[in-house]
């Protein structure tokens, strides 16, 4: 309809239509005029015998006159426009992306297909841009068809964690411009959007259980499972539990009973030779936390070759031992982390990453001084040293490169050497590109540890654990580990003009492949853990680099309590009424045809002169 009323109020001028009838109905009263004979009888119009009162309508000028200065006054006060053919109702709406509004996409689809023929307003034409608050997901939709729009959101599948719906309604508010209509749509009411946002809340509070994560010991040669389960409501719950297996047996359901706004853990042999299974608990409404697909964890091994003097033999067996992941071989080319002493008559160091040690022959040295500072740096981030005790001894000639992580007064007390080696072309090609080069790493400890109590300190073991976990992650070998759903992943890849793309697979619930993708090695930094809980694996080439199963586990778009319905969509300003449309162009005239209908109908009815009374009867004879 190309025609809107802006002023509904107006049409109670209509009210004026029967009340001009009413008036019409009363009849002036009838004169009575003797007269001696019929012939003298002037011919009147019929009036009321009664007086003024109902008696009959009649049919006259100003009464037509009257009822259309009525329908044109209506006309004037609803304050008609009439929509311009190329106006444009532009609207972004930015979807929360969290996973609890997995639990209301269909109300959440229901009522956005209610709202957006309102959200049109004056306009021949309704621009649509729907984004989702996870300001780095592609745009949902953007077009002009409502039906279209509201398949999209059909499809869409919310399950990122709590996000901030700042920079996305930003990039909205950019795209509608100021005049355009943004609406955020989410589960959980809240106040004072930014950027003119308006709200469109469809929650509703409910209970929920859910598992949130597991851990995993070693009780001998068995590796035991402990999963949590979280209550998010506040009565008790009770849900049954079972495990299932990758050739399809599952246990029998046990029950659990969980306590009002609580925990409970639950626990179970992983069974040898199983290398993946799925602990699933009785549906809800939020289905996201109610499986937890585990795999048995396998670290990088870290290979480790010692070659220290006497006096840290015992030293290098506790770190063996004390570090997980580690394996002591005797070549130290196949060596992925070698702990060596420094010796000032032969002063190299080993061409792999090593853990350097200083070895002082004299004794009976004094305590250095001076203040304790450390660097900002990872491997010594919140460290204390301040408790650390060091005799005078010779030192090792650092480089500038070296980057010092720990000083005593003047004197460096640990450095980090990072260095790079690089290694000859393929034999037999003098045509092939060299291989890229190989960064190494080495912990130089430039004092004596046995004279001092630094592997006494609990700042020097996680000093050393972080270091071998740094070159843990920087190994090029397969691991297996559970993360979380999004979780980013940190992936060493093999590199160089010949290398590979890595290709993610995820797997069905069967255990067949559901997806499969080629990433190039550029976007490798990127990768991240799918959004459903499952199983993955990536690959380079033939090479298996992780093996993993993620699940969900953010505990505050779990607790639906504060889930609530709220709806401050405004209806359009009259800025935007009068930018869609246009007014009445006649509405001057419909003013005159007023004045004169109301002139017309004056002279109709104003009171005449009869000729009866100013001229005397006739004698009777």
């Amino acid at each position: 309809m190309n025609l809107i009323i802006t002023n509904p109020l107006g049409f109670w001028a209509l009210l004026g239509i029967p009340a001009v009838i009413l008036i019409h109905f009363l009849q002036r009263q009838a004169r009575v005029i003797p007269i001696s004979t019929l012939f003298l009888l002037v011919q009147t119009q019929r009036e009321s015998v009664s007086g003024r009162r109902f008696d009959r309508l009649t049919n006259s000028i100003p009464l037509w006159l009257q009822l259309l200065m009525v329908v044109l006054l209506t006309w004037l006060l609803v304050e008609p426009r009439y929509v311009r053919p190329a106006s444009t109702q532009q609207v972004a709406i930015v979807l929360d992306s969290s996973a609890s509004m997995s639990v209301f996409k269909e109300k959440l689809t229901v009522a956005l297909g209610e709202k957006l023929p309102e959200l049109r307003g004056a306009a021949a034409k309704l621009d649509i841009y729907i984004f989702e608050s996870d300001a780095d997901q592609p745009t949902v939709y953007s077009g002009d068809s409502p039906e279209e729009a509201m398949e999209s959101i059909a499809a869409w599948s919310p399950q990122a964690g709590a996000t901030d719906p700042n920079n996305a309604l930003r990039l909205a508010r950019s795209r509608i411009k100021r005049e355009g209509l943004l609406v955020f749509a989410t589960d959980t009411p809240v106040d004072d959007l930014p950027f003119d946002a308006q709200l469109l809340a469809v929650g509703e509070a409910a209970p929920n259980v859910g598992l949130t994560g597991a851990t995993f010991e070693r009780d001998g040669d068995t590796l035991v499972w402990k999963a949590l389960i979280r209550n998010y409501s506040d009565s008790v719950q009770s849900r049954t539990w079972s495990v299932l297996f990758p050739d399809g047996s599952r246990t029998e359901p046990r029950p659990v009973e969980i306590p009002s706004n609580g925990m409970t853990t639950i626990a179970s042999a992983f069974p040898k030779g199983v290398p993946s299974l799925r602990i699933t608990l009785g549906p809800d409404a939020f289905t996201l936390d109610d499986e937890l697909p585990l795999i048995r964890p396998a670290p990088k091994t870290l290979k480790l070759f010692s070659n220290t003097s006497q006096k840290f033999s015992e030293f290098s067996s506790r770190f063996a031992v004390t570090f997980p992941g580690i394996e002591v071989i005797d070549d130290a080319d196949a060596a992925d982390l070698a702990l060596v002493t420094y010796d000032p008559l032969l002063p190299a160091l080993p061409a792999t990453d090593a853990i350097v040690l200083l070895d002082e022959t004299t004794r009976g040295r004094k305590y250095l001084s001076g203040g304790i500072v450390a660097e900002k740096h990872p491997l010594v981030d919140g460290l204390n040293w301040q408790s650390l005790l060091i005799r005078e001894s010779i030192q090792m000639e650092l480089t500038p490169s070296d980057e010092v992580l720990l000083w005593q007064g003047p004197r460096p007390l640990i450095a980090l050497r990072t260095s790079a080696v690089f290694e000859d072309a393929a034999a037999g090609d003098p045509d092939a590109a060299p291989p890229p080069p190989v960064r190494l790493r080495q912990l130089i400890l430039n004092f004596d540890p046995s004279l001092s109590n630094a592997l006494k300190l609990p700042a020097m073991v996680v000093l050393l654990h972080r270091f071998c976990e740094d070159l843990r992650d920087r190994k090029v070998a397969r691991e297996a580990r559970n993360t979380e759903t999004g979780q980013r992943l940190s992936i060493s890849t093999r590199s160089g003009p010949d290398a590979a793309p890595l290709r993610f697979t995820t797997f069905g619930p069967d255990g067949e492949v559901a997806d499969a993708t080629v990433v190039p090695l550029s976007s490798a930094s990127s990768l991240r853990a799918p959004a459903d809980p499952g199983f993955f694996r990536v690959t380079q080439g033939e090479e298996v680099l992780l093996e993993s199963a993620c699940h969900f586990a953010d505990t505050r778009e779990a607790d639906l309590r504060d889930c609530a319905e709220a709806d401050r969509i405004a209806p359009a300003s009259g800025q935007a009424v009068d930018r869609n449309t246009r007014e009445d162009h006649f509405w001057r005239l419909w003013v005159l045809l007023v004045l004169a209908a109301l002139l017309l109908a004056w002279h109709f009815t104003k009171e005449r002169p009869r000729e009866e009374d100013s001229e005397p009867l006739p004698a009777a004879t």
